[in-house]
């Protein structure tokens, strides 16, 4: 996956130092990447948090995410 590609994930876990998300299984950035994602609060507001992958459990199905949050900033629509 190619740092302008998007997936959709699902939020399976947020706290103010990381979620843990999980996407369709295919290709996925690797342990220690940088990755940025999109999402929204259900109230109307949408926020984009930079972290880094900590790590990944695969299976044949999804892959569930790990991510250490870095920064987050609330995105103006």
């Amino acid at each position: 996956m190619g740092p302008s590609e998007g997936v959709f994930a699902e939020v399976l876990d947020l706290s103010a130092d990381g979620l843990r998300i999980a996407i369709e299984a295919g290709p996925h950035p690797a342990v220690g990447q940088p990755c940025s994602v999109v999402v929204g609060d259900g109230e109307g507001e949408t926020y984009d948090l930079q972290g880094t992958i900590r790590w990944i459990e695969a299976t044949s199905y999804i892959s569930v995410i790990g991510l250490s949050l870095d920064s987050a900033q609330r995105l103006e629509v």
